[in-house]
């Protein structure tokens, strides 16, 4: 009998995550990775909880979010004046305008928003002119009051901006049919970042951890468009929906 352990909202991957709370305010910031590659495609998202007696407003479509009230601060080695992405600005997040929203939470509800494709790319190309060396996510939540999350080590991966990009020369993991066995035109690869080893989808979305000592083998249940990822050795198994680009964590 297999047990299902708790899997994450953006991936089956092990991810960088860090909670904190303010005057009852909860903000969880969940990132791929504290290394991420310059070009990744996987999501990150930020959480709010309101613990107050009190409603708060919220924009919760997440281009308003990231422009008005949501503020990636981005701790950096270099300063990186030029084309700021609006997460990092905090200069646009302003109470007034908050406080106008339509759509807010009330005592005891959360909300997230999930973040993909040009948030992400936008983080990632100003991690990596600014040198980037943590990441805090501060939630406008009040007239200059900001709940914030803790704060986690963020840059991008330098060996990825030295040689050029690691995805595209990083091994293939051959993936095969669940039925017949038979190779797929599907393409993963085993890329090393740091000291750890990951498996990614061809166009960079960052599917699980590869544990050390261990070998994946990769199966598509093409009905589903569900990628099956063993380890033996670990006695783990990841389901990842290539679709939605997230999946579950199974041990045997």
């Amino acid at each position: 009998m297999r047990k299902m352990s708790m899997m994450s909202l953006l991936a089956a991957v092990p991810l960088s995550m860090c909670i904190a709370q303010t005057n009852g305010v909860v903000v969880t910031l969940t990132m791929p990775g504290e290394e991420m590659l310059l070009l990744e495609m996987t999501p990150f998202s930020v959480s709010v909880s309101n613990g107050t007696d009190r409603v708060i407003p919220v924009f919760k479509d997440g281009d308003t979010a990231l422009l008005r009230q949501i503020w990636l601060d981005v701790g950096a080695r270099k300063p990186y004046a030029a084309n700021w992405p609006p997460a990092i600005e905090r200069r646009n997040k302003i109470w007034s305008f908050v406080n106008t929203s339509t759509e807010s939470l009330n005592p005891g509800e959360s909300f997230t928003w999930t973040f993909t494709f040009i948030p992400v790319l936008k983080l990632t190309g100003f991690a990596y002119h600014a040198q980037a060396t943590n990441i805090t996510a501060k939630v406008l939540v009040g007239d200059n009051e900001w709940a914030t999350s803790a704060t986690i080590p963020f840059s991008v991966c330098q060996e990825d901006i030295e040689g050029a990009g690691l995805l595209p020369k990083s091994p293939v993991v051959e993936c095969l049919y669940a039925t017949t066995k038979m190779k797929t035109d599907i393409i993963i690869r085993d890329v090393k970042i740091g000291n750890k080893r990951y498996l990614f989808t061809d166009d960079g979305y960052r599917i699980y951890e590869i544990p050390d000592g261990d070998t994946p083998e990769v199966l598509l249940d093409v009905g589903k468009g569900i990628l099956s990822v063993s380890f033996k050795n670990s006695k783990r198994r990841v389901l990842y929906n290539l679709s939605q680009k997230k999946g579950e964590t199974t041990e045997h």
